[in-house]
């Protein structure tokens, strides 16, 4: 079997960055737009610490993004758009993966 590449190894860690529930609600928390950690904890109803290991997991996959401000860290989603009650995201490749957010 051969070897994936290091563009479909990327793929498949980017497409795992969606596998996992608490990663879904925080997508979609992000949908509405940039938030920080506490925002995030609050709305996907846990623990700042387990948010910020999946935010880790997703940034590494280039899902999302971090700025600093001051204090605080503030998050957004990486090539994403919003279609009525569809959010879109798009890998680089050009691969993508629509969610529904209700």
């Amino acid at each position: 079997m051969p070897k994936p590449s290091k563009e479909s190894s990327a793929q498949t860690e980017w497409l795992a960055a969606f596998g996992e529930p608490t990663r879904l609600g925080l997508i979609r928390a992000l949908a509405a737009g940039e938030k920080t950690v506490t925002q995030l904890a609050t709305e996907v109803g846990t623990e700042m610490v387990n948010v910020s290991h999946h935010l880790k997991i997703m940034r590494d996959a280039g899902v999302v993004t971090v700025v600093k401000d001051g204090r605080f860290m503030i998050y957004s989603l990486v090539d994403a758009t919003v279609r009525g009650t569809t959010l879109e995201l798009t890998h680089p490749s050009g691969s993508k993966v629509s969610l529904p957010l209700e």
